[in-house]
């Protein structure tokens, strides 16, 4: 099985909506690793948007990029749409 497999699974199992390296990059689960280049210091994470309840938009600037990979779960109260 590939690596990229792999993790997707791990991804699905554990209810993750993909992979961040902080400071740097973001993918979701569905188009991983579009570098080409997975660090081992790649982290899982969930997905947010500047719609995601509760977020701090002044630490996240969706003018450069329209989502984040994070360490931490949004809200519950929020609806996925990255699926």
């Amino acid at each position: 099985m590939e690596v990229k497999k792999i993790v997707k699974k791990y991804l699905e199992d554990n209810g993750f909506d993909g992979l961040f390296f902080p400071g740097e990059c973001g993918c979701l689960k569905d188009e991983l690793m579009p570098c080409e280049n997975m660090c081992a210091d790649c982290e899982a994470g969930y997905y947010i948007d500047e719609n995601t309840p509760g977020i701090d938009k002044e630490k996240y600037t969706f003018e450069e990029f329209n989502f984040y990979i994070v360490r931490d779960k949004p809200c519950s109260n929020q609806t996925s749409n990255n699926k």
